[in-house]
């Protein structure tokens, strides 16, 4: 009887402080998950600037020194930003503060587009027709080829999750497709009018603007194509998609920067500040790259619930150890041991991680 009475208390005890560690971890994981405003910036090839807009499409000056004809546009990891100079065959690296210094200056011809793999290697296509190369810069500058291959006009790049880079080929309106060995293949041919900007959504579509044919195409991941939108586009160029899965694309033809929701329905989001716009970066308002792998919220609440499980689980299973062995409550400790302490150390990492 005792010991029945000694188990009931021991369970109450041990469900309490099981729900105020998952309070805890829950606290934390609705702060890691909390919604930053999204900061798009643009490549202005008249002006010789980059601006950013905040979320309402108001837009200001980045960066104007060091600029000539900037073209294509990408953020490193640590949220420096690189912008292609097509007027004079250099590449910028500009701090978050926007100041800036020369990375790169030999190799390119014209480059058009960035793209950074996951090791941290910068991309730059060069569009020249005597060029028509991809160059590779470790993150220290220094350069290499990496393809030739097949390459005529090369405008945009793109990474895909596997680590392929894609190029679309604005001359003969195609999209390769390059392993990280370099290795090339043909991904897509149809649909393709002067294909000039490229981007990918969270699914693995590739997106493709065409900046002749006033249209923006969908490609699978199997490269079966479909239109996607052909309103409000004038000469659309750089795509890049927001944190909610909404695309924008850069009109050159209008001055604009259109904004369209999954579903394809399409709104002016600025108009004021450019002239020219060739390509479009986003970070959130804290200044982390959108193009960094981020857990979905859906993501945290199953790893929340899944270690709320796991907690409980372990917490009984080392309290019935305890106390076959011990015929005693536990007093003064944590029922489940040294478990909570490492959950919550695990909680505090994740949220850092993650905010």
């Amino acid at each position: 009887m005792n010991s029945m009475i000694k188990t009931r208390k021991v369970w109450s005890f041990t469900i309490l402080r099981t729900v105020f560690a998952v309070a805890c971890f829950g606290g934390l994981v609705a702060v890691a998950a909390t919604v930053r405003a999204d900061i798009v910036y643009a490549t202005n090839f008249n002006n010789n600037t980059v601006e950013k807009f905040d979320s309402g499409g108001v837009g200001s000056l980045f960066a104007n020194l060091g600029l000539s004809s900037p073209t294509g546009i990408a953020f490193d990891s640590t949220g420096n930003l690189y912008v292609a100079n097509a007027g004079n065959n250099t590449i910028v690296k500009y701090t978050p503060g926007g100041v800036g210094s020369v990375f790169a200056n030999t190799g390119l011809g014209h480059p058009e587009s960035l793209a950074f793999d996951g090791a941290g290697n910068l991309y730059a296509a060069n569009s020249q027709s005597q060029n028509n190369t991809i160059e590779k810069f470790t993150p220290g500058g220094v350069g290499s080829v990496f393809t030739n291959f097949g390459l005529n006009g090369p405008r945009s790049l793109a990474f895909d999750s596997a680590g392929n880079l894609f190029v679309a080929n604005i001359t003969s309106n195609t999209i390769l497709r390059f392993t990280p060995g370099g290795a090339g293949f043909l991904f897509a041919n149809t649909g393709l009018n002067g294909p000039n900007g490229i981007a990918f959504d969270r699914a693995g579509n590739l997106f493709v603007a065409n900046e002749l044919g006033n249209t923006i195409e969908k490609f699978t991941s199997g490269g079966v194509g479909s239109l996607f939108a052909n309103t409000g586009l004038n000469g659309p160029i750089g795509l890049a998609f927001d944190s909610a899965g909404s695309l924008y694309a850069a009109n050159r033809g209008n001055n604009t920067i259109e904004k369209f929701t999954p579903g394809g329905v399409g709104s002016v989001f600025a108009s004021i500040g450019l002239n020219n716009p060739i390509e479009l970066a986003f970070t959130n308002d804290a200044g982390v790259p959108l193009s960094l792998p981020v857990p979905e919220p859906s993501t945290l609440a199953l790893l929340g619930s899944g270690l709320m499980c796991l907690g409980f689980c372990v917490g009984r299973r080392r309290l019935t150890e305890r106390f076959a062995a011990t015929q005693q409550a536990p007093s003064g400790s944590w029922s489940g041991g040294a478990f909570y302490p490492q959950l919550s150390r695990l909680a505090e990492s994740f949220a850092k991680a993650v905010s």
